[in-house]
């Protein structure tokens, strides 16, 4: 597990699904635990405002899960950002009508897996049906050989994300550790799935530190679980 952070020196950045929350079957039975919301109200004061989300879900999807607390940071893979909390949501290309339609289709008799369109991507999610995951995957990536380098597939735990192909958490981290309050900070990032492993990389190669949810807390700078992440978070909240 990580040791404090310095508030006076570092910017936090956090993925939501699988290392503050919980994994839900489906993204919208995630649950929030109250505290959590008070506590990241109390660790954004006390970094001076640097403590940002970086997540494959909406800004405005993070913004209703976390109410009332808001905060900068990027969603749908770096296809949006927020710079500051009371700022407007800017938006990178989305992925075409046509492409998100012949994705929608082209699950539609695979019970259990569930397409969700999030605008500047789309993510199929086969964990109601893990024995389905092989196949969902063929139809994925012939879906994407006909889109040439247009898209790229992010693999996850059992979900596969389809977006455009210069989104990614690590382009996210780049953008906002370019503005204040998080410029001229060491960054400090939790993740827990492959999707965070591009955020990762540029946090290391900017001197930061990072951390993996969920992969045995023996590892260094791992934490076992998000209920190790949120308790960790209300000890360097308080």
């Amino acid at each position: 597990m990580l040791h404090k952070i310095d508030p006076s020196r570092d910017a936090l950045f956090l993925d939501i699904d699988g290392t503050l929350l919980d994994i839900a079957s489906r993204p919208e039975d995630v649950a929030v635990p109250p505290a959590l919301v008070d506590d990241l109200g109390r660790l954004q004061h006390k970094l001076g405002g640097a403590l940002a989300f970086i997540s494959g879900r909406l800004i405005l999807e993070a913004d209703r899960l976390f109410a009332p607390l808001r905060l900068c940071g990027a969603g749908a893979h770096g296809a949006e950002w927020r710079l500051s909390p009371g700022g407007e949501v800017e938006a990178g290309p989305s992925l075409s009508h046509e492409l998100r339609d012949e994705l929608a289709a082209a699950f539609a008799d695979l019970d259990g897996v569930i397409v969700e369109d999030k605008i500047y991507g789309v993510a199929v999610h086969y964990r109601r049906a893990p024995r389905k995951g092989g196949e969902a995957g063929r139809r994925v990536m012939a879906l994407a050989e006909k889109r040439g380098k247009e898209i790229k597939i992010i693999h996850g735990r059992k979900v596969l994300e389809v977006v455009p192909s210069s989104n990614d958490k690590g382009t996210a981290l780049e953008r906002l550790m370019a503005v204040a309050p998080f410029k001229g900070r060491r960054p400090v990032f939790l993740g827990d799935d492959t999707t965070d492993l591009a955020a990762i990389a540029v946090c290391l190669k900017k001197g930061g530190l990072a951390a993996r949810v969920g992969h045995g807390a023996s590892r260094r700078n791992a934490f076992a679980s998000p209920a190790t992440v949120r308790a960790w978070i209300h000890e360097i909240a308080a």
